[in-house]
């Protein structure tokens, strides 16, 4: 039998669990404030859902991984969100728009293994679902800024938009292939210029289309100058409403004070569902993978519901948050009881009665009290309760505080008061 783990998955430890509980806490407690209510999807799911033109796009169906039941009925483990989001919509064809709607689930990928990027992983969704104004994309920003803020994490948010990038291949005089293209021009920050123009010779670019592209995702300065500059260069339909919608966004940034948002001609996103504003969020500083992401989708719940239904969301990678934050705490006890030479009777009213205010253990192995506290030092356990027959006598206890060493005898009443 086979005890190692599985390449890909992970075991959590206490102390990075709690770290974990401690992120979603606080992404729930921003997404709450802003309107949102949780929902749950299965897990589970029909692969023709998984592998429709309105999932993920070839690239992410190659991760898919694929089951199969007693019924020989093909399954498949989600790979993100979004797609079972499309699902339960059709399954509550009443709720009232605009439905802003968070879930916190396991998504799988069999994808290449590496830091920050499991095979399992836990992804928490937010999305705005049948509402069409730039406000939603406000909406989506604004919480990635509040929630990073409480974090304590600088980060850049990348904005871009899918339309601006059509545009782009229209300039170039792309017609084929151009969301697998699309796809390449997203790997410039990770495969670098060279990298980028040898794949697209690759797909079949022409040099000139290739220099053309280039022209464009070469434009730096601020995002004012950014747009400036593109305004000047993409003239189809696609490219001047793209640029319309990214300064409608940058201008309603400002009511916020959102002063950590770049545009980036190049980000496009893996998902080739997204029909408008794109979002990556990264710290420079930290690491260079994604910490969470998103965008807008108007086009993909037509086939499930009979209609376009105008939606924009976002996605925090949990893991890749986690692996840059420290860990602080090994256990979420807050006070750890020591019965000394006293029988059960004596001490679990006391265990019973603390229970009511704070997270209470106490020791079940009957070790002295240098033993017990050497226990609860590991553990960064706050404080101790000493609880012997003297004590019981005087109808006290004896608080040790851990971090300062001190120590009292106190009424039990007194205790709750102090800590």
């Amino acid at each position: 039998m086979e005890t190692e783990t599985l390449k890909g998955t992970k075991n959590y430890t206490p102390e990075e669990q709690i770290l974990r509980e401690k992120i979603i806490k606080i992404i729930k407690e921003v997404l709450e404030r802003y309107g949102f209510n949780p929902i749950e999807t299965p897990i589970l799911q029909p692969y023709s859902l998984l592998s429709s033109k309105y999932g993920g796009g070839e690239e992410i169906l190659k991760e898919c991984y694929k089951l199969e039941d007693r019924g020989n009925r093909k399954l498949g483990l989600r790979y993100e969100l979004t797609i079972t989001l499309a699902r339960y919509l059709n399954e509550n064809p009443n709720i009232k728009l605009p439905f802003k709607r968070y879930e916190i689930g396991k998504i799988f990928r069999d994808g290449p293994v590496k830091k920050a990027r499991e095979r399992e992983f836990t992804q928490i969704d937010f999305d705005i679902i049948g509402a069409k104004s730039e406000l939603a994309e406000l909406e989506i920003l604004s919480i990635f800024e509040m929630v990073f803020r409480k974090l304590n994490l600088d980060v850049k948010i990348q904005l871009n938009n899918r339309k601006i990038l059509l545009g782009l291949l229209e300039y170039a005089g792309v017609k084929k292939g151009q969301n697998s293209i699309i796809l390449t021009i997203d790997k410039l920050e990770k495969i670098g210029e060279e990298g980028v123009k040898k794949e697209l010779i690759e797909k079949g670019l022409k040099r000139e289309q290739i220099e053309k592209i280039f022209n464009v995702l070469e434009i730096k300065g601020s995002n004012e100058k950014i747009l400036s500059e593109l305004k000047e260069i993409l003239k189809t339909k696609d490219g001047r409403e793209g640029i319309e919608e990214l300064e409608k966004i940058l201008e309603l940034s400002k009511n916020y004070n959102l002063k950590n948002i770049v545009l980036v001609t190049s980000l496009a996103r893996g998902l080739s569902y997204y029909t408008g504003p794109i979002f990556e969020v990264f710290s420079p500083e930290k690491t260079n993978s994604s910490l969470a992401a998103g965008g807008r989708y108007d086009k993909l719940f037509s086939k499930f519901i009979g209609k376009d239904l105008p939606s924009v969301g976002g996605s925090f990678g949990l893991d890749a948050i986690s692996s840059i934050l420290k860990t602080e705490k090994k256990s979420k006890v807050y006070v750890y009881l020591i019965p000394i030479g006293i029988s059960e009777d004596k001490f679990l009213p006391v265990v019973k009665k603390l229970r009511e205010k704070f997270n209470t253990d106490f020791d079940l192995l009957g070790r002295g009290i240098s033993k017990n506290l050497e226990f609860a030092d590991k553990n960064n356990i706050p404080y101790c309760i000493i609880l012997g027959k003297q004590e019981i006598k005087s109808n006290k206890v004896k608080l040790k505080n851990m971090k300062t060493g001190e120590e009292k005898i106190l009424d039990l009443e007194e205790i709750f008061e102090l800590i």
